[in-house]
Protein backbone atom coordinates (compact mmCIF):
# COMPACT_ATOMS: atom_id res chain seq x y z
CA UNK A 1 0.00 0.00 0.00
CA UNK A 2 1.32 3.26 -1.12
CA UNK A 3 0.75 6.39 1.39
CA UNK A 4 -0.20 9.34 -0.88
CA UNK A 5 1.21 12.34 0.87
CA UNK A 6 -0.13 15.84 -0.13
CA UNK A 7 2.29 18.99 0.46
CA UNK A 8 0.20 22.35 1.09
CA UNK A 9 2.40 24.34 -0.82
CA UNK A 10 1.63 28.32 -0.54
CA UNK A 11 0.54 29.71 -3.10
CA UNK A 12 -0.14 34.15 -3.90
CA UNK A 13 -2.39 35.56 -6.05
CA UNK A 14 -1.76 38.92 -7.45
CA UNK A 15 -5.08 41.12 -8.13
CA UNK A 16 -4.58 44.53 -9.97
CA UNK A 17 -7.59 46.72 -9.03
CA UNK A 18 -9.11 49.01 -11.88
CA UNK A 19 -8.69 52.54 -11.56
CA UNK A 20 -10.93 53.97 -8.89
CA UNK A 21 -11.61 50.64 -7.02
CA UNK A 22 -13.28 51.00 -3.68
CA UNK A 23 -10.20 49.27 -1.01
CA UNK A 24 -13.19 48.83 1.32
CA UNK A 25 -15.49 46.94 -0.85
CA UNK A 26 -12.40 45.04 -2.68
CA UNK A 27 -11.24 43.72 0.51
CA UNK A 28 -14.65 42.57 1.59
CA UNK A 29 -15.00 40.65 -1.46
CA UNK A 30 -11.43 39.63 -1.10
CA UNK A 31 -12.40 38.26 2.42
CA UNK A 32 -15.69 36.69 1.35
CA UNK A 33 -13.46 34.56 -1.05
CA UNK A 34 -10.84 33.93 1.44
CA UNK A 35 -12.48 32.76 4.42
CA UNK A 36 -13.85 29.26 2.94
CA UNK A 37 -10.42 28.39 2.31
CA UNK A 38 -8.33 29.88 5.39
CA UNK A 39 -6.24 32.32 3.46
CA UNK A 40 -5.00 35.46 4.70
CA UNK A 41 -5.49 38.77 2.51
CA UNK A 42 -2.59 41.43 2.19
CA UNK A 43 -4.54 44.05 0.72
CA UNK A 44 -2.07 46.97 -0.64
CA UNK A 45 -4.51 48.78 -1.92
CA UNK A 46 -6.24 49.92 1.69
CA UNK A 47 -2.64 50.67 2.51
CA UNK A 48 -1.79 52.80 -0.45
CA UNK A 49 -5.64 55.32 -0.07
CA UNK A 50 -4.49 55.22 3.61
CA UNK A 51 -0.99 57.09 2.65
CA UNK A 52 -2.77 58.97 -0.15
CA UNK A 53 -5.25 60.30 2.23
CA UNK A 54 -2.44 61.39 4.87
CA UNK A 55 -0.85 63.07 1.83
CA UNK A 56 -4.32 64.88 0.78
CA UNK A 57 -3.90 66.03 4.20
CA UNK A 58 -0.76 67.76 4.09
CA UNK A 59 -1.51 69.34 0.96
CA UNK A 60 -4.62 71.10 2.25
CA UNK A 61 -2.47 71.55 5.68
CA UNK A 62 0.09 73.73 3.81
CA UNK A 63 -2.58 75.09 1.20
CA UNK A 64 -4.11 76.70 4.32
CA UNK A 65 -0.83 77.60 5.69
CA UNK A 66 -0.08 79.49 2.90
CA UNK A 67 -3.68 81.28 3.33
CA UNK A 68 -2.63 82.41 6.36
CA UNK A 69 0.92 83.53 4.88
CA UNK A 70 -1.47 85.48 2.38
CA UNK A 71 -3.51 87.45 5.00
CA UNK A 72 -0.16 88.38 7.28
CA UNK A 73 1.00 89.06 3.83
CA UNK A 74 -2.06 91.51 3.41
CA UNK A 75 -1.76 93.35 6.89
CA UNK A 76 2.22 93.65 6.31
CA UNK A 77 1.51 95.43 2.41
CA UNK A 78 -1.40 97.41 4.26
CA UNK A 79 1.41 98.29 6.84
CA UNK A 80 4.08 98.83 4.70
CA UNK A 81 1.85 100.95 1.91
CA UNK A 82 0.38 102.95 4.69
CA UNK A 83 3.87 103.66 6.43
CA UNK A 84 4.87 104.77 2.35
CA UNK A 85 2.05 107.05 2.18
CA UNK A 86 3.63 108.95 5.26
CA UNK A 87 7.24 109.04 4.29
CA UNK A 88 6.48 109.76 0.53
CA UNK A 89 4.04 112.88 0.87
CA UNK A 90 6.48 115.42 -0.23
CA UNK A 91 6.74 112.74 -3.31
CA UNK A 92 2.89 112.25 -4.36
CA UNK A 93 2.31 116.14 -3.56
CA UNK A 94 4.97 116.53 -5.74
CA UNK A 95 3.55 114.33 -8.56
CA UNK A 96 0.19 115.65 -7.93
CA UNK A 97 1.73 118.82 -9.05
CA UNK A 98 3.48 117.89 -12.09
CA UNK A 99 -0.44 116.97 -13.18
CA UNK A 100 -0.69 113.27 -11.64
CA UNK A 101 -4.16 112.94 -11.38
CA UNK A 102 -5.82 111.15 -7.84
CA UNK A 103 -6.38 108.25 -9.90
CA UNK A 104 -3.20 108.25 -11.31
CA UNK A 105 -1.71 108.17 -8.02
CA UNK A 106 -3.94 105.70 -6.60
CA UNK A 107 -3.37 103.40 -9.68
CA UNK A 108 0.42 103.17 -9.06
CA UNK A 109 0.04 102.45 -5.32
CA UNK A 110 -2.57 99.66 -6.49
CA UNK A 111 0.21 98.67 -8.50
CA UNK A 112 3.40 98.63 -6.13
CA UNK A 113 1.09 96.90 -3.58
CA UNK A 114 0.15 94.08 -6.39
CA UNK A 115 4.17 93.56 -7.29
CA UNK A 116 4.76 93.61 -3.98
CA UNK A 117 2.07 90.90 -3.02
CA UNK A 118 2.73 88.67 -6.09
CA UNK A 119 6.87 88.53 -6.19
CA UNK A 120 6.91 87.96 -2.36
CA UNK A 121 4.12 85.02 -2.83
CA UNK A 122 5.60 84.06 -5.77
CA UNK A 123 9.45 83.87 -4.18
CA UNK A 124 7.27 82.20 -1.02
CA UNK A 125 6.08 79.68 -3.62
CA UNK A 126 9.34 78.60 -5.29
CA UNK A 127 10.89 78.30 -1.64
CA UNK A 128 7.73 76.41 -0.47
CA UNK A 129 8.43 73.69 -3.46
CA UNK A 130 12.15 73.43 -2.98
CA UNK A 131 11.61 72.49 0.36
CA UNK A 132 9.12 70.29 -0.40
CA UNK A 133 11.12 68.44 -2.41
CA UNK A 134 13.80 67.90 -0.66
CA UNK A 135 11.52 66.46 2.11
CA UNK A 136 9.80 64.31 -0.55
CA UNK A 137 13.52 63.15 -1.78
CA UNK A 138 14.51 62.64 2.11
CA UNK A 139 11.65 60.94 3.43
CA UNK A 140 8.96 59.88 0.92
CA UNK A 141 10.89 57.89 -1.75
CA UNK A 142 12.57 56.18 0.80
CA UNK A 143 9.14 54.87 2.39
CA UNK A 144 7.69 54.33 -0.86
CA UNK A 145 9.51 53.53 -3.80
CA UNK A 146 7.05 54.13 -6.48
CA UNK A 147 5.35 57.76 -5.09
CA UNK A 148 5.81 60.48 -7.30
CA UNK A 149 6.14 64.26 -6.16
CA UNK A 150 2.55 66.13 -7.78
CA UNK A 151 2.51 69.98 -7.04
CA UNK A 152 -0.70 71.14 -7.31
CA UNK A 153 0.36 74.12 -9.83
CA UNK A 154 -3.58 75.25 -9.63
CA UNK A 155 -4.20 75.19 -6.45
CA UNK A 156 -0.72 77.76 -6.13
CA UNK A 157 -1.74 79.45 -9.10
CA UNK A 158 -5.13 80.27 -7.27
CA UNK A 159 -2.99 81.17 -4.14
CA UNK A 160 -0.65 83.93 -6.05
CA UNK A 161 -4.37 85.02 -7.51
CA UNK A 162 -5.90 85.56 -4.72
CA UNK A 163 -2.49 87.31 -2.74
CA UNK A 164 -2.59 89.49 -6.06
CA UNK A 165 -6.52 90.41 -5.09
CA UNK A 166 -5.41 90.93 -1.25
CA UNK A 167 -2.39 93.22 -2.53
CA UNK A 168 -4.78 95.00 -4.39
CA UNK A 169 -7.38 95.46 -1.27
CA UNK A 170 -4.23 96.40 0.80
CA UNK A 171 -3.59 99.29 -1.06
CA UNK A 172 -7.23 101.25 -0.88
CA UNK A 173 -7.17 102.96 2.19
CA UNK A 174 -3.44 103.97 1.46
CA UNK A 175 -3.75 105.13 -1.85
CA UNK A 176 -6.97 106.60 -0.37
CA UNK A 177 -5.35 108.68 2.03
CA UNK A 178 -2.24 109.51 -0.56
CA UNK A 179 -4.99 111.46 -2.82
CA UNK A 180 -6.34 113.61 -0.41
CA UNK A 181 -3.46 115.00 0.25
CA UNK A 182 -3.34 118.94 -1.53
CA UNK A 183 -0.39 119.30 -3.48
CA UNK A 184 0.31 122.25 -2.26
CA UNK A 185 -0.14 120.98 1.57
CA UNK A 186 1.90 118.05 0.69
CA UNK A 187 5.22 120.10 -0.44
CA UNK A 188 5.35 122.00 2.45
CA UNK A 189 5.45 118.97 4.66
CA UNK A 190 9.15 118.49 6.32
Amino acid sequence: MHKVRRHLEPHAIWIRASPGADPAQLGGDLDVLADPVGATIDNGLRTWESLDQQLGILTWSALGLIGVAVVIALIGIANTLGLSVLERAREHAMLRALGLTRRQLRRMLATEAVLLSVVATVLGTVIGVGFAWVGYETFVTRALRDATMRVPWLSLGVVVLIAALAGLLAAVLPARRAARVIPAEGLSLD
